[in-house]
């Protein structure tokens, strides 16, 4: 028996996604209806309340953008949490975080990117396929269905996509979503998942077909969100949930910094501000470590601009 918990916006895609939940889902369950029409809570509490009201021992949390292809897809949700160590599952997420603010889809040096559904993406923004999620097939130009490559029914996360994502009502003896750091609409996925990975094993699953109708957003708000997530989190990151290769993880966590540093420059924040981020979080002994964390260390010393050109001069010493 499943609990679905949604945080509800648009009146048209909640119709849509109750019918295709009544007509596929394969076993009793319940909704639990957040009306958040007139943006009265934040998804953190939203979702706190959703669970507060669930009566049954699955809660799945899920955008009312989504279409389930799987049929009796309760079933198999169900199955997946009879493993007792199991606490969350979702169908998109990664295996490695970095100790600097990121998303789930943070750099492949040592993250894969655990995809099975099909996604929708706005012209323009189809993301170039990778080794970790190459697509199955291609319906149009801008929707894609994404599948996994390495043939298992699941694969250890350490976070999942917030479109879809299931846990057992146990994990919320001990956790909640953090209604106290985080006031928005971002960061809730991760932060959960960093939670409950601390006691339970996450997985993205291979055997339910979601579609999702639209893409997330990457702006001013996410970074805020993604800064606050990476100070919560200092002491545990990075972390991994399979072996990875030691001598990497340095010039990992510094891709991921880099790439963070791009997107805020991108989104219009100051090099001030720039500057800040990469002096919490860049290792300024291991300047010559690798080319990112050269580029990293004369941007926080000079500026981007002026950094650019002595950049160009010494990245030869880390080639």
């Amino acid at each position: 028996m499943i609990s679905i918990v949604v945080c509800h916006r648009d009146k048209k895609l909640l119709e849509q996604f109750t019918s295709n939940v009544d007509k596929t889902i394969g076993v009793t369950f319940e909704f639990q209806i957040i009306d958040n029409s007139e943006n009265k809570y934040s998804i953190f509490e939203a979702y706190n309340l959703g669970v507060k009201q669930s009566k049954y021992d699955v809660i799945c949390f899920a955008h009312e953008d989504l279409l389930f292809h799987t049929q009796n897809w309760g079933q198999k949700v169900l199955q997946h949490f009879e493993d007792k160590k199991t606490g969350m599952i979702g169908v998109v997420g990664g295996n490695a975080f970095p100790n600097c603010p990121a998303p789930w889809w943070n750099n492949t040096l040592l993250n894969d990117h655990l995809v099975h559904n099909i996604q929708h993406w706005k012209k323009g923004f189809v993301p170039p396929q990778s080794e970790n999620s190459k697509p199955y097939g291609v319906i149009d130009n801008c929707t894609i269905e994404y599948h996994n490559p390495s043939g298992e029914t699941k694969i250890k996360a350490v976070a999942l996509d917030g479109l879809w994502m299931c846990a057992h009502k146990r994990v919320f003896e001990t956790c909640k979503f953090d209604t106290e750091t985080f006031k928005g609409f971002h960061g809730y996925d991760t932060d959960i998942c960093l939670q409950v990975v601390q006691s339970y094993d996450i997985y993205v699953v291979y055997d339910i077909l979601i579609e999702h109708l639209s893409m997330g957003t990457v702006a001013k708000e996410w970074a805020n969100a993604a800064e606050l997530l990476a100070d919560k989190w200092k002491d545990k990151l990075p972390i991994f949930a399979k072996p990875v290769d030691e001598t990497k993880i340095t010039s990992y966590n510094a891709k991921c910094l880099l790439t963070y540093c791009y997107w805020m420059k991108g989104m219009g924040f100051t090099d001030k501000k720039i500057r800040e981020i990469i002096a919490k979080y860049n290792n300024q002994s291991k300047l010559f470590s690798s080319q990112e964390r050269l580029l990293l260390s004369l941007w926080l010393k000079l500026g981007y601009q002026s950094a650019r050109i002595p950049y160009k001069i010494l990245k030869s010493f880390t080639s």
